[in-house]
């Protein structure tokens, strides 16, 4: 057995050991007792297990205790590490925010307002068309209307079907009793209908898609990238000419300015409210007589 024990799964295993060996040691007991050297002998073997048992039991709370100080420490280590990692991530992706957002919205705010100019133009030629012209469309229409698709034949082919008397359909085909001739019924007695097979054309076909119109462009919004700011917000936009005076006033916005100052008045104490303001709170350590 090693004389020094450095985890306590290794103290585990001896403590195991021994009481399997202390097991053994009980079960050879009434044997010893018939003898006074051989019971000696027992007794002394007995209690040196039984000593290591306790030592062991007593090793194992206190490399366990080890155990979890060492674990608390080796997790604040990584606990550290880990932070110091996450603000050196945060950091440059903090950086790269205000950069790249810098440069999308340099885009976006060209585009917007290239857009906004676009349809004010584009209304006014087409306020002024004389017959026979189509009118304008706007480039973010063309751009971003998803065009409608026409309806579209698959297959066709000619099928018989129960249809009631009145030329209804009849919805469950198999329910109708078929009495030849093109006859049939479905149903008893006084629910009984009368049934007869019709020629039906079945196709197949794709169905006809209207045509989807975009949101407008100019309702998005655009946040800061220097700031909790928005640099543009569509939504307090709802017409051309509204987009360009908010980009105006996003630009204004984003102007450095100077901070406000203010002034405070604050009642000053007098002498003796000062000195019992002293007497009533004392700064720690003083001895008042």
């Amino acid at each position: 057995m090693e004389n020094v024990m450095s985890n306590s799964s290794g103290a585990k295993a001896d403590l195991a050991t021994v009481e399997a060996a202390l097991s053994t040691l009980d079960e050879a007991k009434p044997t010893a007792i018939r003898n006074a050297a051989a019971f000696t002998e027992w007794r002394v073997k007995h209690d040196a297990l039984d000593a290591e048992r306790e030592r062991l039991n007593e090793l194992i709370v206190t490399l366990e205790h080890e155990e979890r100080e060492a674990k608390a420490a080796a997790d604040a280590v990584a606990l550290r590490e880990r932070y110091d990692e996450c603000r050196a991530a945060n950091q440059k992706l903090a950086a790269r925010i205000r950069s790249d957002l810098k440069k999308a919205n340099a885009i976006l705010v060209a585009l917007l307002r290239d857009a906004a100019q676009a349809d004010i133009a584009t209304g006014a030629v087409n306020a002024q068309l004389p017959d026979g012209l189509e009118p304008l469309v706007p480039p973010e229409t063309i751009a971003r209307t998803r065009a409608g698709l026409p309806r579209q034949d698959l297959t066709s082919k000619r099928t018989w079907l129960w249809t009631t008397e009145g030329g209804m359909l009849i919805g469950d085909q198999d329910s109708v009793r078929d009495y030849g001739g093109g006859r049939g019924r479905i149903g008893q007695g006084s629910y009984t209908t009368l049934c007869h097979l019709a020629l039906y054309d079945e196709v197949e076909f794709h169905p006809e898609e209207p045509a989807q119109r975009p949101h407008s462009l100019w309702q998005m919004r655009l946040v800061g990238a220097s700031g909790p700011h928005y640099e543009y917000d569509g939504t307090r936009c709802n017409h051309p000419h509204d987009v360009l005076a908010e980009l105006a006033r996003g630009e204004i916005a984003a102007e450095p300015r100077e901070r406000p100052i203010e002034i405070e008045l604050r009642p000053v104490p007098t002498l003796d409210e000062a000195k019992h303001e002293s007497i009533k709170s004392p700064p720690a350590g003083t001895v008042i007589s």
